[in-house]
């Protein structure tokens, strides 16, 4: 005779407290996964949320220091300025550049160097060009300088010569926001004419881009000044908001084209270019670019004729920027092959 065991039965009553027990188990065990995941993520988060304070509160004191840096009309380190040498390197010493510097991938050496459209070359400039902010407690310059690695570079002497005891600031609108830098490196001299570079790190973050330097150029050759003037900052909107304090706005680079007319010997030889892409206050330490993008030479100076209402723009070649970076310990990549032509 077949029997059933019924839930009412003592059989059937165990059987289904154990099913129950392991119901609860089961529940009890996935509310353990959710509750230690759960505080994984809002520990995630916390750390977040802490690292983006620690930044948001870093970003707003150094625009708290620039904005309290004046006068509110900035002075632009002119091409040309006459100044006197400091003693030494200006600005605090620092650890090598070899040291700092990521390591670049080679350039190839065979063929030519591929020429960039109008686009393709501003963009490079954007990425790799910053304007350098010297600010102290009653003054404030402005000048330029460009990437060589994404965490060095170059830029006049005569731009940072007077940073001792002053907060020396870099941005772009491709670096996002003001950066702190220190002084790595400087020649001896600001003469126009003579050698006037300096070399500066970057403290925190990245380049989006670098320049490559190329030792050749030749007559009638088309070039790109990028940098930033003081007569174009004064009308650019982002400077002004940046110099109330708002680290996250940045002027605009200005790009201007021409040639170059002559290839000349300055102060003890150091070899200029004469070109016509138009340099004013503010370009100092800026690229002068050939048309596949390198750093050909550095704007420095400028000669101004009143009585022929002339004004001749000159560069420092690439070769003796080359032998500062060498002295300094760093180095450019250099590219030797010759630029294509447009096509």
């Amino acid at each position: 005779m077949n029997q059933t065991v019924s839930q009412g039965s003592p059989s059937g009553r165990k059987r289904w407290m154990l099913l129950a027990g392991a119901a609860l188990l089961l529940l009890l065990l996935a509310l353990a996964a959710w509750w230690w995941w759960q505080s994984r993520q809002q520990g995630a988060l916390d750390d977040q949320r802490a690292r983006l304070q620690a930044l948001l509160e870093r970003q707003k004191a150094l625009g708290e220091e620039l904005a309290r840096a004046g006068p509110k009309e900035p002075t632009e380190c002119p091409p040309g300025q006459s100044l006197q040498p400091t003693d030494g390197v200006p600005g605090p010493a620092a650890s090598g550049p070899s040291a700092a510097a990521p390591a670049q991938p080679p350039l190839p050496t065979g063929g030519e160097a591929p020429a960039l459209g109008g686009a393709a070359l501003a963009q490079r400039l954007e990425q790799a060009t910053a304007i350098v902010i010297v600010a102290g407690p009653n003054d404030l310059g402005t000048g330029t300088g460009f990437f060589i690695t994404p965490n060095l570079l170059v830029t006049n002497r005569h731009v940072v010569e007077n940073s001792q005891g002053k907060r020396l600031f870099l941005t772009s609108k491709a670096l996002g926001s003001l950066r702190r830098a220190s002084v790595l490196s400087a020649t001896a001299s600001s003469t126009p004419g003579a050698a006037d570079f300096a070399l500066l790190r970057m403290d925190e973050g990245a380049a989006a881009g670098t320049l490559d330097m190329a030792l050749e150029v030749g007559k009638l050759a088309n070039v790109v000044a990028a940098g930033y003037p003081g007569v174009v900052l004064q009308g650019d909107s982002n400077f002004q908001r940046l110099l109330k304090g708002d680290v996250s706005a940045a002027p605009d680079l200005n790009l201007t084209q021409g040639a170059v007319q002559s290839l000349q010997a300055g102060q003890g030889g150091v070899p200029l270019i004469v070109h016509t892409a138009s340099i004013a206050k503010g370009n100092s330490g800026g690229p002068l670019v050939d048309g596949c993008g390198r750093v050909v030479g550095v704007n420095t100076f400028i000669n101004v004729d009143q009585s022929q209402s002339a004004k001749i723009n000159y560069a420092i070649r690439s070769q003796v920027m080359a032998g500062f970076l060498q002295s300094a310990g760093a180095s450019a990549r250099n590219d030797n092959r010759p630029c294509a032509a447009k096509g």
